[in-house]
């Protein structure tokens, strides 16, 4: 169980690398999108077990998804416009009370309702929202149905289709948290679960796999057939290919994870970064925004290795801090939440 957990870690690891590469990296990052963040919901699915008690199950990831969430958005909202505020102060330029009201208001509201809205710092907290809601969203229809295989192929067919309706018709509505992306995400967490159940994924898949990925490839290139794919955007590109072409994604890397893993130094840092990769998922961002400002960080590819070590360095540190760990990391003690359900019962 060990070894699985580690190669695991060093499939999480890499997956992060795709994320920051993506984020940093042009033009060639639009390959990564067509997999990189069903790649993360193949994971999480992979790694999911049902949970009968839904109460339980819902307040352990909030803890474990949305505390983090909410302390990171108020630090990156504290850190953008603090600056606003003390130059303000410093020129003695203040406005009204009554703008100051309508302006703070009008932040809260755009933060809070989340989703597509955020960008720049917060570009990726969707992900954060919409993991949460397919988590608890599939844990659901699992338990339900999940005993039924072609009933829960029938539940996924009709989540995909949705998404895709959502595509073609109403792409344009922006949803609070990301909301309308779980029905693209639930087939993504099915089939990792499905993996996690059946070992489906073998040799003869990769290189089916890697056919697939490069034929997409060449014919992009070659102009002959375009595969945009953005799940944060709702931009999901031509009907099936983009299924089909995520998984092949998704299988090369989670072959390649399985190879890494068994390459000790390599190994170990890729399981490193699969360890901090929320941690890095919220900080990349920013720290590559602030080294893009200065001309010795222009080169993308250093800004990519500069995110992820200071991403790093700071989950190295937050983790000897109780109180950090649970902010920032959702790493509350097993007793402490169980309380707290207790507490909520009552």
């Amino acid at each position: 169980m060990s070894q699985r957990i580690e190669w695991i870690d060093c499939w999480k690891g890499l997956g992060i690398i795709t994320v920051v590469v993506g984020h940093i990296v042009s033009p060639g990052a639009k390959y990564i999108y067509w997999f990189h963040m069903p790649l993360f919901f193949f994971i999480s699915g992979y790694l999911y077990r049902e949970k009968t008690d839904y109460s339980a199950f819902l307040k352990k990831k909030f803890f474990n998804l949305i505390v983090p969430y909410l302390s990171f958005l108020f630090l990156f909202s504290l850190f953008q416009y603090l600056p606003l505020i003390m130059n303000s102060w410093q020129q003695k330029q203040f406005l009204p009370i009554d703008k100051i009201i309508i302006f703070t208001f009008l932040i809260i509201c755009k933060k809070f309702y989340g989703g597509a809205n955020l960008v720049l710092w917060f570009g990726v907290f969707w992900f954060v929202t919409c993991l949460f809601f397919t988590q608890q969203l599939y844990n659901l229809i699992y338990i339900k149905f999940g005993s039924n295989n072609l009933l829960m192929l029938k539940i996924m067919l009709c989540c995909y289709s949705l998404a895709m309706i959502n595509y073609y018709l109403i792409k344009n509505v922006v949803f609070p948290w990301n909301i309308n992306v779980v029905v693209m995400a639930l087939p993504y967490y099915w089939l990792g679960h499905m993996a996690a159940k059946s070992l489906l994924i073998n040799h003869k898949l990769l290189i089916l796999g890697i056919i697939i990925f490069l034929s997409a490839i060449l014919l992009d290139e070659g102009n002959l057939l375009h595969f945009p794919f953005n799940m944060k955007n709702t931009s999901y590109g031509v009907l099936i290919l983009n299924f089909v072409i995520a998984l092949s994604g998704i299988i090369i890397t989670q072959q390649l994870a399985v190879l890494l893993h068994k390459i000790s130094h390599i190994g170990n840092a890729m399981r490193e970064l699969g360890n901090s990769s929320m941690l890095i998922m919220y900080l990349h961002q920013p720290i590559q925004i602030t080294m893009k400002n200065y001309s010795i960080f222009a080169f993308p590819g250093i800004r990519v290795i500069g995110a992820l070590i200071i991403s790093y360095i700071i989950y190295k540190i937050i983790i000897n801090y109780s109180i950090m760990r649970q902010l920032f990391l959702g790493d509350f003690p097993t007793d402490a939440v169980v309380k707290t359900l207790e507490k909520s019962k009552v």
